[in-house]
């Protein structure tokens, strides 16, 4: 039978990317809008307006409907369209985004590890972007910046701010399942993609599309940061070929992260969840780095051993 060729098959990347960016846009509006109606029946006809002032810290009605908000945004600017890019681009929408292959379990592992031992790195990283300050001639922009910053923080204390298990547990599916799936799909195995066939460098693919994840959270003073674990996210995902471990490498950082806040409000450990996983000692954060960089060595190993594997056994069939 007959089948079409997708549209994007033989498309310069550059139209590629414009027509990425135009299917995001549609996504996000209509979503957007379906999940403002769906609000009306619960938070009345003026949800636009509660949505565009500052939410109260302490009112769970606005917190409950930002979360509401979150989900559909997750599934409306990278869920859907990501899946939608790659039907465009191959029928075969699985194999295209890298979910066909099972991990490995020792890469899992491996990668489990390495997400705790990468975290001392990545606040070291967070206070030098912290003490980073723009040219006195940009200071409006600079104090702009701050109080974002702020405001963005503060968001997030009461965004995940919840003693009960049924809060934890949202918090976890929001912030850990659908962040890392949702961000995944759409900054590793599209844009990567794209960027790979653009440039015909995967160096600079991964590169990019970590800049891009870092500049989308609109938060100056965690740029660094995020784009180093945009970079671990990228090597995971070129290294293994599949999709799974930059989603499970994402998941574990994310979902810690909602423990610990959860841990903190219910008064099981002293320490926040900003401060989880720093150390003053430079001993213990040069010997991290030494083992989170031993690990990711192993994991290209593995991988690049199993890639090798597979070769040579299609080959014996061959022949």
């Amino acid at each position: 039978m007959f089948s079409p060729e997708p549209l994007l098959n033989n498309q310069t990347p550059f139209f590629r990317l414009l027509i990425l960016l135009l299917i995001i846009l549609i996504s996000t509006l209509f979503t957007m809008l379906l999940g403002i109606l769906v609000l009306v029946p619960f938070y009345g006809t003026d949800i636009l307006e509660k949505l565009s002032v500052a939410v109260s810290m302490a009112d769970p009605n606005q917190i409950d409907m930002m979360k509401f908000m979150q989900v559909v945004n997750q599934v409306g600017i990278f869920i859907i369209p990501a899946l939608f890019y790659a039907y465009l681009q191959n029928r075969k929408i699985s194999q295209f985004l890298k979910f066909d292959k099972k991990p490995l379990l020792l890469s899992v592992m491996m990668t489990g590890i390495l997400v705790f031992t990468f975290l001392p790195f990545t606040h070291w990283l967070a206070n030098v972007n912290q003490n980073m300050s723009l040219p006195e001639f940009l200071g409006v922009v600079e104090r702009w910046m701050k109080e974002s910053e702020e405001a963005a923080e503060n968001l997030t204390r009461a965004f995940l701010k919840t003693d009960s298990l049924w809060g934890l547990l949202s918090n976890i599916l929001i912030v850990g399942v659908l962040a890392s799936v949702g961000e995944e799909l759409l900054f590793r195995s599209v844009l990567i993609n794209l960027f790979r066939s653009w440039f015909k460098n995967v160096h600079l693919a991964v590169i990019v599309s970590a800049l891009l994840f870092s500049a989308f959270h609109l938060q100056f003073y965690g740029f660094l940061p995020r784009f180093m674990l945009g970079m671990l996210f990228g090597y995971l995902f070129v290294w293994s070929g599949n999709l799974w471990l930059p989603i499970i490498a994402h998941f574990i950082n994310n979902a810690s992260a909602v423990v610990v806040y959860y841990m903190f409000n219910t008064g099981s450990i002293a320490i926040e969840a900003e401060e989880f996983g720093s150390t003053d000692n430079w001993g213990a954060l040069v010997l991290s780095t030494i083992v989170s960089i031993a690990l990711l060595a192993g994991i290209y190993i593995f991988e690049k051993g199993r890639v090798v594997d597979g070769q040579k056994a299609n080959t014996s069939e061959s022949n």
